[in-house]
């Protein structure tokens, strides 16, 4: 089953500096609980940490845009942040991050429910499908 009746697959993505990890712990238990309303299943989690978090080549993001660039070819995919400064803090560092999504032919979405994709691109049948991706953490 593939198309408008098959729900997205939710690539989840953060980023942290510091060496506490209790927020980090509390947005993707946000997205987990958001997906979870949605009926999306969650392909993996993707984080990057410490100097990595900070810079524009994010290694964990560019593992999780290669991924999602070969499901996207059969299923509908796209990056789930808690918020969009998860990508950046300025604009234009955000766009650029959202951007190497839409080039793999994903779409990025908050858990506050905005969305850099289409509306026709929802849909939430359940279908099961191999797990991709990094597991949560702890």
């Amino acid at each position: 089953m593939t198309g408008a009746t098959t729900p997205p697959l939710a690539f989840v993505y953060d980023r942290c500096a510091t060496r506490s990890h209790a927020m980090l712990e509390m947005r993707l238990a946000g997205c987990r609980a958001y997906a979870e309303r949605q009926g999306w299943e969650v392909a993996g989690w993707w984080v990057d940490f410490g100097d990595a978090a900070l810079g524009g080549e994010r290694p964990e993001l560019g593992a999780l845009v290669g991924v999602l660039g070969r499901q996207v070819v059969v299923r509908r995919a796209f990056c789930l942040v808690h918020h969009w400064n998860r990508f950046a803090h300025d604009a234009e560092g955000r766009l650029t991050l959202q951007r190497r999504v839409a080039e793999a032919g994903g779409y990025s979405v908050t858990t506050f429910g905005e969305s850099d994709g289409s509306d026709e691109r929802a849909g939430y049948a359940r279908v099961p499908t191999a797990r991709a991706g990094r597991q949560p953490l702890g």
